[in-house]
């Protein structure tokens, strides 16, 4: 019995591979597309990769979200309370102007000390015409004194015109002295006026 099953198996296999064959020579031979599979299979591979990162891309951003409503409820708030307005005026003053001034004012000054200037240098030339003056009218007892002036100005300036400084300081004092003296002989005259009214 072993022997019939045995041969059943055997001939039943041979009329597979008879089929088989007579499929295979029958049907036109096809191409292998084993190459662009494997190829597809890897792109379907990172298209999967690709799909499984995509929920964390399109999720949602609370901490954004929440940091949005946070400047919004602090916004809302200020917006609630309107600033104080406080108006204050400043006045600028451009550079022009104050360069402008600046120059005014040195002119100014400048027409003031020429002024000045012409003025002592007048009161210089009239002193110096009338001493010219003096010498050219004098007579012959005043020339010679003119003379020995202005030798003593010429050997020492300094000590000649402290010495005119200082004789005219004693002068005046004099001058103080006899106005007291005078005030004072008046005042005794009114006294003695009365006095004599009295007795």
């Amino acid at each position: 019995m072993n022997e019939l099953l045995l041969q059943t198996i055997v001939d039943k296999l041979n009329k597979v591979d008879e089929g088989i064959r007579q499929i295979n020579s029958s049907a036109p031979q096809m191409p292998d597309y084993t190459e662009q599979l494997k190829s597809v299979g890897t792109s379907l591979e990172q298209i999967k990769a690709d799909i499984a990162v995509m929920p964390e891309r399109l999720k949602f951003p609370t901490a954004a979200v929440y940091a949005l409503s946070q400047n919004l409820e602090i916004n809302n708030d200020l917006l609630k309370r309107p600033p104080v307005q406080e108006i204050k005026h400043y006045h600028h003053v451009k550079a022009g102007v104050i360069v402008s001034a600046c120059l005014l004012l040195l002119l100014v000054l400048g027409a003031v000390w020429l002024f000045n200037t012409r003025s002592i240098l007048q009161a210089y030339r009239a002193g110096d015409i009338k001493y010219r003056y003096m010498l050219l009218q004098a007579g012959k007892q005043l020339r010679p004194f003119l003379s020995e002036i202005d030798s003593l100005y010429h050997a020492h300036p300094q000590a000649f015109r402290d010495s005119v400084l200082q004789w005219e300081e004693e002068r005046q004092r004099i001058a103080s002295m006899l106005h007291e003296a005078q005030e004072k002989e008046e005042e005794a005259s009114q006294l003695r006026n009365r006095a004599g009214k009295i007795r």
